[in-house]
């Protein structure tokens, strides 16, 4: 093989780190080195000289850490093994996200639930030594995907513990962690920089894009139906016992109405329908003020509306659809 005169990047500027093709190279030679890049000799595994951004001319005395690890002979067009690792030190950007779901505990529910998060970041090689030693490790990882393959870990690693970190600051739970994704994305980088930077890396931005559940997790369910009845509680006040007293009748009629019928049915809307009347005049004084005070008749009562919307569902009169509907629209007046 004829020896290097002139070695130079010609690799792609999206590259972060390109290995010069040849390794038989001539003292007398020239070392080109671009804006933005840095050229490093490697001899058996070592890192060597290092040389930044203009031509260099390969004589001895300008590679004196390789001079004195082949002995080469001072003077004269002499040939010499290197390889020759030119580093990218612009701001890269790559994108991270986790192949399978991670559990983490809901410290407001004690919860487990499974999540999985996605997002990019930017980051520099800030000391191309460090990187070339524990990132590419002798040639193995000259790829951006190769790389990109060995850092991810990292994030994934340190997920669990900055969500965790966001939802306890703001006393929130794992379900409400995407209004906080700026806050997430600062203590992200704040976690991950000190491990980046063992390689030689600055992490200069951190960014997390989503984090999403399975919506069919039973835990996640159970989450949601928790804020769902806090909901109706904050909503309804008072009423919001009527409702659950109506509830309760209603699920009783469903269950007698499989086994006995529309007349076990309507045995259990009634049920429903009491209950709710008693819980409502519980919760007004005088107990049977209310008539003399111009209520709403009976045929304006909410659970008496349902109770008919349910018989006319039993009859096959309306679908389960629009009964629902209804049924939305009558509590929503409450």
């Amino acid at each position: 093989m004829a020896l290097i005169d002139r070695i130079k990047f010609e690799g792609n500027p999206s590259e972060i780190v390109w290995k010069y093709p040849s390794d038989e190279i001539s003292t007398a030679g020239q070392l080109v080195v671009d804006e933005n890049l840095e050229a490093i000799f490697f001899k058996e595994g070592k890192a060597l000289d290092t040389f930044g951004p203009g031509t260099h001319t390969l004589k001895t005395g300008n590679i004196p850490i390789l001079e004195a690890l082949v002995n080469l002979p001072f003077g004269g067009k002499t040939p010499f093994t290197a390889e020759v690792y030119y580093v990218n030190k612009s701001i890269m950007a790559l994108k991270w996200g986790t192949t399978t779901p991670i559990p983490l505990e809901d410290p407001k529910y004690k919860i487990v639930l499974n999540i999985r998060a996605f997002g990019d970041y930017k980051f520099r090689i800030k000391d191309s030594r460090s990187f070339l030693l524990n990132v590419v490790k002798g040639g193995n990882r000259t790829t951006n995907e190769a790389i990109d393959e060995f850092l991810k870990p990292n994030i994934v690693r340190g997920i669990g513990d900055f969500i965790s970190e966001v939802i306890l600051n703001n006393n929130t739970s794992v379900v409400e962690i995407n209004k906080y994704r700026d806050e997430s994305s600062t203590a992200g980088r704040v976690k991950l920089a000190p491990e980046f930077e063992k390689y030689g890396i600055d992490l200069t931005e951190f960014n997390v894009s989503s984090v999403n559940f399975d919506q069919n997790d039973p835990n996640y369910q159970r989450i949601q139906k928790i804020i769902t009845d806090k909901f109706e509680i904050d909503m309804l006040g008072d009423k919001y016992q009527q409702k659950k007293m109506f509830d309760i009748g209603q699920a009783a009629a469903e269950n007698e109405g499989q086994g006995g019928g529309a007349m076990g049915a309507g045995m259990g809307m009634g049920m429903g329908m009491n209950m709710a009347q008693m819980m409502g005049n519980m919760m007004n004084q005088g107990g049977g003020q209310n008539q003399a005070s111009g209520a709403a008749p009976a045929a304006n009562d909410p659970a008496a509306r349902i109770a008919k919307l349910k018989g006319l569902l039993d009859q096959g009169l309306i679908s389960a659809e629009e009964f629902e509907t209804k049924k939305k629209e009558i509590l929503s007046s409450l």
